[in-house]
């Protein structure tokens, strides 16, 4: 075998390995403890280990970076991510960008999936604070930051001027310094929040990031009528000194004219106690809860 032959052999070989090590990197950030069920998070694995030092991929650095993007498209199509959806989701984005930190479009989908945990919008601030930094004068990325900070911090102020700044950059909407007018004054209102919704999501061309936005539009809709039924559950049991047995109650009572439609294919209910609830929505999106 002469030289060149060896040299052939020995680039695929390190191409091999390190593909295998990306594959085998998906169970290493973090695993369950099966005996309690807890989410013990382990010592970062090689192939994340490998992306803080780009230089020895070999030459396979946007390879390795396609590799480590597909599981995070994969993690992402989860029906319904878990806690350890979102940290290996982040584990995976910062592999991606290590490699390949001009692949823009982990930074914007990636962030904007991890803005929906609340748990994690540190993170997606993080994720699209890199995207900033490798691109300046893309609008998207104070777009997106703005989103967070507003969507999934509560942060009313924040997210305004994160819009404003987009505004000022080349080629942005013309709608963006009304966004940011309105985010700046108008803060934790559901009906606020979804006229903003509605705006943003008429102009993502993106399939990926409209359903993220969708999805959103679904969940602060959730909690927009939870907030109108609760209101009604305490005018009921003002009027009448009881609980509604069901919701059906307070249009009978006159006090809704009809009970809204879950936007999730579900249903409303009224527990015995009072409390009112989505049978499909299992949490309520604190940031739109007043203080």
């Amino acid at each position: 075998m002469n030289a060149a032959s060896r040299g052939a052999w020995g680039w695929a070989a390190a191409f091999a390995l390190l593909v295998s090590i990306g594959f085998s990197w998906r169970l290493l950030p973090l695993r369950a403890m099966p005996e309690s069920g807890r989410e013990v998070r382990e010592k970062p694995g090689l192939f994340a280990a490998v992306s803080h030092r780009p230089e020895f991929a070999f030459g396979f650095r946007n390879v390795l970076s396609d590799v480590a993007w597909l599981e995070a498209v994969q993690v992402t199509g989860t029906r319904k991510m878990t806690r350890w959806d979102y940290d290996r989701l982040y584990e995976l984005l910062d592999v991606v960008s290590n490699f390949d930190p001009k692949f823009e479009i982990p930074y914007l989908l990636g962030g904007l999936v991890l803005g929906e945990s609340t748990p994690h919008a540190r993170k997606a601030l993080h994720v699209l604070g890199r995207g900033k930094e490798q691109y300046p004068a893309d609008w998207r990325f104070p777009f997106y930051i703005g989103f967070t900070h507003y969507f999934s911090l509560g942060d009313a102020a924040a997210g305004g001027e994160a819009m404003a700044e987009a505004a000022r950059l080349p080629g942005s909407p013309a709608y963006l310094p009304g966004l940011a007018s309105r985010m700046l004054t108008e803060g934790r209102e559901p009906n606020a929040a979804l006229a903003l919704l509605q705006t943003i999501v008429r102009q993502e061309s993106d399939g990926m990031r409209r359903a993220v936005l969708e999805r959103r539009i679904r969940e602060v809709t959730v909690e927009r009528d939870l907030q109108i039924l609760e209101r009604a559950v305490k005018s009921y049991r003002e009027k009448t000194g009881t609980v509604p047995r069901n919701l059906s109650d307070l249009v009978r009572a006159g006090i809704l004219p009809g009970i809204p439609e879950e936007p999730n294919g579900g249903r409303y209910l009224v527990d015995p106690g009072g409390k009112v609830r989505s049978d499909r929505v299992t949490e309520r999106l604190r940031v739109f809860q007043k203080k």
